[in-house]
């Protein structure tokens, strides 16, 4: 069977109108789901509980901002240095 003509123009419209309303919702989803996550973990770091430290009594955030420098300088002599094993 054939299609009445001009059917198949209305549905690419129809189609090309679900394409860009799929993307248009999905853009705004996943700016609103990722700028929404940003929000909740600077909230919930900001209002959270006390900082963890380390068994020498350092805050363990400082230590792992330190932790890829010291990686690194591993990595410069070979790895004839002693490995960071932890934080």
């Amino acid at each position: 069977m054939t299609s009445p003509p001009g059917e198949n123009e209305q549905n690419l419209g129809r189609r090309l109108w679900k394409l860009f309303v799929s993307i248009a919702v999905l853009t705004w989803v996943t700016v609103v789901a990722g700028y929404g996550g940003w929000l909740v973990l600077t909230a919930s770091a900001k209002l959270g509980g006390p900082d963890p430290k380390t068994a020498d009594g350092d805050l363990l955030r400082v230590r792992l901002l330190a932790w890829p420098d010291r990686n690194r300088d591993v990595m410069r002599t070979d790895g004839r240095a002693e490995l960071p094993l932890k934080p």
